[in-house]
């Protein structure tokens, strides 16, 4: 009889392991995660055309004071 007859099959384990606890809490924190993603991705762009409309108009009103 071979050697890997006496073993335990670790890969079957591994993927029984894998399927029962870690693939259920990977995907959770996966969506998770890109809700998280997407909530900072729109809080960014707000606060990237507060800050363009805050710059433009301080341009506007320095504009209005050298002309």
């Amino acid at each position: 009889m071979a050697l890997k007859d006496y073993l335990p099959d670790f890969k079957g384990a591994l993927t029984g392991f894998y399927q029962e606890s870690l693939k259920p809490t990977i995907e959770s924190k996966s969506s998770e995660y890109k809700a998280l993603i997407q909530e900072n991705m729109a809080r960014g762009i707000k606060t990237q055309q507060a800050i363009v409309a805050i710059l433009l108009a301080v341009f506007l009103l320095l504009a209005l004071a050298f002309f």
